[in-house]
């Protein structure tokens, strides 16, 4: 979708990854930004003015391109995360209350709910849409970023966010005729092409 606004502004690009899709794409200062399933993001054709800004819905991997006199900035509905040159994560999918901004190396400003933090590698930030909190914690990178290399990797997460997640990784959903089982933890670490019926076999056996 291109939109076209008024004076300098330039064309602006609206990219929408659907369910069971990825997309890899450069945008005009040479950043590249992998966008997983179900996510959406909004770019201009060429960067102008004092500042990169994107809109991210769902989940990107952003590796910047370094320019201290144009800081490139991605924003989520409520929040905003600022760089000069890093790669780092971003979940922030509708219908989830968290959003999760993980930095693999480099540095990053996440401005959210009245606060500031700067992360380092392998930190990441957690806004709670909810209440509107904000906190820092160390994380193992590889559960938050492996998608972009074609793994899947939970550790000790409820069944019903794994199921999620395949859902919109393979496309389907899910329906649960004993709610109990959405509680049970599982460990997974799979690679995004694997056939479904041999992952969910997998879950089935374990």
């Amino acid at each position: 979708e291109n939109t076209d606004t008024v004076g300098k502004v330039n064309l602006y690009n609206e990219l929408v990854v659907p369910r069971g899709g990825e997309f890899v794409l450069e945008l005009s200062d040479g950043t590249s930004v992998c966008l997983n399933a179900g996510s959406k993001l909004k770019f201009p054709v060429r960067f102008c003015g004092d500042k990169r800004q994107v809109e991210l819905e769902g989940e990107g991997y952003f590796d910047v391109q370094r320019d201290e006199k144009q800081p490139f900035v991605v924003e989520v509905k409520q929040v905003e995360v600022r760089v000069l040159g890093t790669s780092f994560g971003i979940r922030a999918y509708m219908g989830e209350e968290n959003v999760l901004t993980t930095l693999v190396r480099g540095r990053v400003n996440v401005e959210a709910g009245g606060k500031q933090v700067e992360l380092s590698p392998g930190q990441q930030a957690d806004f709670n849409r909810g209440n509107d909190r904000l906190t820092v914690t160390e994380v193992d990178v590889e559960q938050y970023v492996s998608w972009k290399d074609g793994r899947l990797v939970f550790d000790n997460k409820p069944l019903e966010f794994i199921l999620e997640e395949l859902g919109r990784w393979y496309s389907f959903d899910v329906f649960y005729t004993n709610k109990e089982l959405k509680g049970i933890p599982y460990s997974l670490n799979i690679k995004k092409h694997e056939d479904i019926a041999h992952v969910l076999k997998f879950i089935e056996r374990t």
